[in-house]
């Protein structure tokens, strides 16, 4: 990934074709190279910009990306350059409560921050999901289920290449590690989770099928617990507090 200066230099510069070669990069290594948050204002701002739907209907895929990266929204790098009633504000605002309404709907991970920036935007714009089209400036619209259908695919392609690129093979069909139960994890994990986020945690180990209120609420609760349990600063935390 270039650098952050020369990354938005060449966006500005080159527009839609810049954007796209971006995102094709961004798309075509399984998720693996890492975006930080300013390239990602620059992309999003972008897309909301577009006049190309082919662009626009990856926006959601884009903050996946972001949220995969540990990539947090910030509210004032993405609306500061626009004044309250501009069309690209407007784009932006649709964009990232569409965004969120289909991470809810498909149990995907949302970055940081995003809740937070669409929760004033629900009384303003309602459920996007209950339309068919969502309608955008300079009288662009988008299908709604061509992005939600853009997402999955994305989604899929990254489940499909985690077990690819796991060092040691069996040649047979791969099983979830699913720790063995213990009186000592029982106990440890009531520490940290109710009854209800523990069975989500087994569920999830398992791969066994959420239904959509598990999935939702998974998303929403349980994975973020779990993130902040594997961030490394949190557990060299721990690791000092407990030796001592």
């Amino acid at each position: 990934m270039k650098t952050d200066g020369k990354f938005t230099s060449t966006v500005k510069t080159n527009g839609s074709d810049a954007v796209l070669r971006v995102l094709d990069s961004l798309l075509a290594d399984s998720g693996q190279k890492r975006l930080t948050g300013s390239q990602a204002t620059v992309i999003l701002d972008a897309l909301a910009s577009s006049n190309d739907p082919a662009l626009v209907l990856r926006f959601p895929v884009v903050l996946s990306i972001c949220a995969r990266n540990g990539v947090s929204l910030n509210s004032h790098a993405l609306f500061s350059k626009y004044w309250e009633s501009s069309p690209k504000k407007q784009n932006l605002e649709k964009l990232l409560l569409l965004t969120d309404e289909l991470f809810d709907l498909e149990g995907v991970e949302a970055p940081q921050n995003l809740k937070k920036i669409v929760n004033p935007l629900k009384a303003r714009y309602g459920t996007l999901l209950s339309s068919r089209m969502l309608s955008l400036s300079s009288g662009l619209s988008i299908s709604i289920r061509s992005a939600q259908n853009t997402l999955r695919d994305y989604t899929a392609r990254i489940k499909k290449a985690i077990p690819a690129q796991k060092p040691e093979g069996t040649g047979s069909e791969r099983k979830p590690v699913v720790p063995e139960g213990s009186t000592e994890l029982d106990a440890s994990l009531a520490r940290l989770f109710s009854p209800k986020q523990k069975d989500l945690v087994f569920k999830k180990l398992k791969n066994e099928a959420f239904t959509k209120t598990e999935r939702e609420y998974y998303s929403r609760v349980v994975r973020k617990k779990l993130l902040s349990i594997a961030n490394a600063r949190v557990n060299d935390i721990a690791v000092k507090l407990t030796q001592k």
